[in-house]
């Protein structure tokens, strides 16, 4: 159980980093660029204070900088957390099942059912059943 809670908390860590970032990118103020010269709007002009353009767009691109540190660590983290999934080695351990059904629940990190093959012990002994009224009609 402290398992799954603990790969749990480290996926929603991941997708909280993934979105900060991303609502850094949405929220941070963006410069225009024309004639290849930044353009500052008038919103940080109108104040009676010294306008300093290098320190606007210092404070621009450390936004940048920090909104693409948070997407690329929360997104690797997701990468590494759902590898799995990504590399399609859920599907492969379906499909090497012995009897021909599933014992690995894809939402369970590593751990197979096991109450899975008591379905499977019924579902064989309900055909059985079947089998045999079929037979002896």
């Amino acid at each position: 159980m402290g398992i799954h809670n603990n790969r749990r908390s480290q996926a929603l860590l991941c997708w909280a980093v993934f979105a900060a970032g991303l609502l850094i990118q949405l929220l941070a103020p963006h410069l225009k660029i024309e004639n290849g010269a930044f353009v500052i709007p008038q919103t940080l002009t109108a104040g009676a204070n010294e306008i300093r353009p290098a320190e606007i767009v210092a404070r621009q691109r450390r936004m940048q900088l920090i909104s693409a540190l948070l997407i690329v660590s929360g997104a690797l983290g997701l990468a590494v957390l759902y590898r799995d999934i990504l590399t399609g080695r859920t599907s492969r351990r379906a499909s090497e099942s012995v009897d021909g059904e599933s014992d690995f629940d894809s939402t369970r990190a590593s751990a197979p059912r096991h109450d899975h093959k008591k379905l499977n012990l019924e579902k064989n002994q309900t055909r059985r059943k079947q089998l045999q009224e079929t037979n002896t009609k």
